[in-house]
């Protein structure tokens, strides 16, 4: 079985190698003719990933997503199982969006530039000035009438359930008004726990919420609450 998964492994990673250079050779060849070229990166992207997904032997059931608003920016908060969320959330919401994502990826030679022209941007963890840096970040790219996505807990789940929120995770949704999308992550830590590089074929659950606002700096703190309360229904609901 682990030889079986070694392999596997192994072939994802060439189709991962390759794949990326076609299509990042594609997405050059239609950036003269989009504007902006983020949407060109951001549409390879999701192409890409929902690739990757079928020869993973990634298996989504998604529902809800008839909650998600069309013609306006959103902020979709998500858990974070593990390393397939990612590609998971590219490959099967129906809207682009913007990903705020660890800093470290962007160091990654070649992989790093496509992240930032797909316009993803890198937040510092340690760091709480980046923290208001990527709040700001954010609202900047509401205002443009992009979505971003985001994931409150700050890092993958050590053991798969739901970690705390970070305190100012949706300050951005209290700031500029757009509605927080709720979306729960189910199963998605069995295909590549942390600590392991091992790649296992296993179905996820996909679940959407309806839209939260946050209007006050009093109800901040409960809405949070709310979000998070949302999501953990969402992952404790049956298939």
């Amino acid at each position: 079985m682990i030889a079986l998964r070694l392999l596997h492994t192994a072939f994802l990673i060439c189709l991962i190698m390759i794949s990326y250079f076609v299509g990042t050779a594609l997405a050059l060849c239609f950036t003269p003719f989009v504007r902006p070229r983020t949407r060109v990166f951001q549409a390879a992207a999701h192409y890409w990933a929902r690739f990757l997904s079928f020869f993973a032997g990634i298996k989504v059931t998604a529902g809800g997503l008839e909650n998600i608003p069309r013609g306006q920016p959103l902020i979709f908060v998500a858990n974070h199982q593990g390393a397939a969320d990612i590609p998971i959330l590219l490959a099967y919401l129906p809207v682009r969006f913007r990903f705020a994502i660890k800093k470290e990826l962007f160091n990654i030679p070649v992989f790093g530039w496509f992240l930032r022209q797909a316009g993803y941007f890198p937040i510092d963890r340690e760091i709480i000035l980046s923290a208001y840096k990527m709040i700001e970040r954010i609202i900047e790219i509401l205002k443009s009438g992009e979505s971003v996505m985001i994931f409150p807990e700050g890092t993958r789940s050590r053991d798969g359930t739901l970690g705390k929120f970070k305190r100012g995770s949706l300050m951005a949704a209290l700031k500029s008004g757009a509605p927080i999308i709720p979306i729960a992550i189910s199963g998605s830590y069995g295909i590549m726990p942390r600590g392991t590089y091992l790649i296992k074929p296993s179905p996820v659950k996909l679940s959407v919420g309806q839209p939260i606002y946050i209007k006050t700096e009093e109800e901040y703190d409960n809405k949070v609450e709310e979000v998070r309360k949302v999501i953990a229904e969402m992952l404790s609901a049956r298939p």
